[in-house]
């Protein structure tokens, strides 16, 4: 009920514009107070999206900005609630797997409409890569611009391998026996409890696998599962391996999902995961500095990991869009995105703002190394989760699938069978 009144709302805006001879942004902003944005931000204390806004506000005095903060946790359950009573923000920061569902709604703006395809007077595709084209991208219209950007390198104990003489794996196999080379038992009973790699039962490690493998999540028509194929089944099977050889299985039992205290505590000397990391190993284990390092995720078949990070929309029912898309744009510029390494440790999402200085020079956490030059090619060939409405179902049957292959409880093939099912279900929808 709340959705068909609200596209009726919607449409009779859109006539109303169109008899006047506007856009339905430029008319939105008129009934709306015109000098006010309203935003809501999810990264909390060490945002970048407030300081962003006080710069924005010195260099438009005139305009007001309404800025909100909202714990991640329940910031999605807040936005949906918003989006029905019609009482969105004009600008909100988002996680990028949140957009299939919301943009499957007509819940986001046509940012392609109000830019015009450009973005700080360039083309907006020309400033990100084709991955975050990709995910920034529904029905061939922007509907959400990436602010930072999650793709998976390897993170690894550099002092451990050179210690035991390893290099570093560039192949699933390669990292196979790594690990067990690295694995160590300090306790004596028999079991590794050092240096493991971590693995992590859940959607985002297993996209990773699976593109790597050459699989997909979806088939093209984006109707059905393509996760069962062989390609599927072998990532699978290959994460039970890896568990299997001097892997510690990282789950919601630890209560920290990043794996911080296994890291700390040194029963974790490698792992998977995004830029984001680096913040997290900066601020959690000092004492560790110049003893890590990043390298490309090894890969079977093609080099590949899920692509996500937070991005910037204008729900569709913004009563400012037209403010909504200045504070945006200047968000985006180099100087500002900046910031959301500065402040936040996170990775930028826009390819100027990688090759600004701060981002380029060499870390001394980790030994002089250029990280973000890492992170930069595995944005390049990351793939977004697929732009379906029941991606949220989707996303908790995998998980389950990849919790249960890996302990044992049923077969690689049997639980992305099960998975398969379910998600043909959501499909539908």
């Amino acid at each position: 009920m709340r959705r068909h009144s609200k596209r009726a709302i919607a449409t009779a805006m859109i006539a109303a514009c169109a008899m006047a001879g506007t856009s339905l942004a430029a008319c939105s902003s008129d009934d709306a107070d015109a000098n006010t944005i309203v935003v809501w931000d999810y990264y909390g204390s060490a945002t970048p999206v407030k300081p962003a806004i006080e710069a924005y506000k010195k260099k438009h005095p005139g305009i007001k900005v309404d800025y909100q903060v909202y714990d991640y946790d329940t910031f999605q359950e807040k936005l949906s609630t918003a989006f029905s009573s019609n009482s969105a923000p004009d600008l909100a920061t988002i996680d990028m797997t949140w957009v299939p569902t919301y943009a499957s709604q007509d819940l986001l703006s046509d940012l392609s409409e109000i830019s015009g395809e450009k973005l700080n007077g360039a083309s907006i595709d020309s400033q990100y890569t084709k991955g975050s084209v990709d995910a920034m991208t529904y029905k061939g219209h922007k509907i959400a611009l990436a602010y930072d950007f999650d793709a998976y390198a390897l993170y690894y104990r550099k002092d451990i391998l050179e210690a035991k003489g390893l290099k570093v794996p560039t192949t699933w196999d390669e990292l196979v026996e790594v690990s067990k080379a690295m694995a160590e038992d300090s306790n004596g009973d028999g079991k590794p409890d050092k240096y493991q790699m971590q693995v992590r039962p859940d959607t985002f490690q297993y996209s990773q696998f699976l593109f790597q493998n050459g699989g997909s999540i979806v088939d093209k028509s984006g109707k059905k599962a393509a996760f069962t194929s062989p390609e599927g089944v072998q990532a699978m099977e290959y994460m039970k391996k890896l568990l299997d050889s001097g892997g510690l299985l990282w789950d919601d039992s630890q209560g920290d999902s990043t794996g911080l205290p296994g890291i700390s505590d040194e029963r974790i000397g490698m792992f998977l995961n995004g830029p984001y990391m680096m913040g997290v190993l900066k601020d959690g284990v000092p004492g560790q500095a110049g003893k890590w390092a990043v390298a490309q995720a090894p890969f079977a078949k093609k080099p590949g990991s899920y692509l996500g990070g937070t991005g910037l929309v204008i729900p569709a029912s913004a009563k400012n869009p037209k403010k909504a898309w200045s504070l945006m744009q200047f968000m985006l510029t180099p100087e500002q995105q900046e910031l959301v390494y500065t402040k936040a440790g996170a990775a930028p999402a826009t390819k100027a703002a990688l090759k600004s200085p701060k981002l380029s020079q060499p870390d001394p956490f980790f030994g002089g190394q250029k990280p973000f030059e890492v992170f930069e090619k595995a944005m390049a060939t990351a793939t977004p989760f697929p732009y379906v409405a029941g991606w949220p179902d989707i996303d908790q049957e995998i998980t389950k699938a990849v919790a249960s292959a890996i302990r044992g409880r049923k077969t690689p093939k049997g639980a992305l069978e099960d998975a398969a099912k379910k998600t043909d279900e959501a499909l539908r929808q």
